[in-house]
């Protein structure tokens, strides 16, 4: 990004990077959030632009820091996914209805409560893994956060575990489903399913299931 921004400032052409927060869902109903970096005296241009495709836009600094927050934010969802999915292993391995639990944390309104919980683990109860945002891509975002963590000498030990988990997704099978299918990673540590056993939760166990995870 910094360097397309310096290629074409030399050409005396203007550049910002504005990512965007949310997917598909949000993409449809216009409440795209973008994150917007680079010359801010630019901004009032695009920002009839911004304001057609969402709802909301924030400028955030010099060009890089947009794309910088993005990939940051995401290792947070990406990390939330994967503690979900972890806890819910916890509820099937110790004789929890996952369900109840789900409803605790959603209404409860305790400090468990990430909006990834309530869009999602829902569907996963359901065996529900349709694409809004692939694992491939989360995938992809992890990987490029722990290139920052790399280059500023950050320690990430959580990062780091998030990244193993959704490598395994990715040799497991499940890339191109939503990035909630990082739960089958956690399910073939416990060995048996998290989802509610409906006939297609247990074919796609069957098609993708991945030997347990060993340290």
């Amino acid at each position: 990004t910094q360097a397309v921004h310096a290629a074409l400032q030399a050409r005396g052409i203007r550049h910002l990077d504005a990512p965007m927060l949310g997917s598909r869902p949000q993409a449809l109903s216009g409440e795209i959030f973008f994150i917007v970096a680079g010359d801010e005296a630019q901004l009032p241009v695009i920002a009839p632009l911004l304001d057609a495709m969402g709802k909301r836009h924030l400028y955030v600094g010099p060009s890089g820091t947009a794309n910088r927050i993005k990939l940051i934010h995401n290792i947070l969802g990406a990390a939330n996914a994967a503690a979900a999915a972890e806890s819910l292993a916890l509820c099937v391995q110790a004789g929890v209805d996952p369900e109840v639990y789900r409803q605790v944390v959603v209404e409860g309104s305790g400090m468990a409560y990430t909006t990834y919980f309530g869009k999602r683990v829902e569907r996963v109860l359901n065996g529900d893994y349709s694409t809004q945002f692939s694992l491939e891509l989360m995938h992809k975002d992890v990987s490029l956060a722990m290139d920052i963590a790399r280059a500023t000498g950050t320690a990430v030990p959580i990062l780091e575990a998030t990244l193993r988990a959704y490598a395994e997704g990715m040799e497991g099978g499940w890339r191109k489903d939503d990035f909630s299918a990082v739960t089958h990673v956690i399910e073939g540590k416990i060995g048996r399913p998290i989802a509610r056993p409906t006939p297609a939760a247990a074919a796609t166990w069957t098609t993708h299931r991945i030997s347990p995870f060993t340290s």
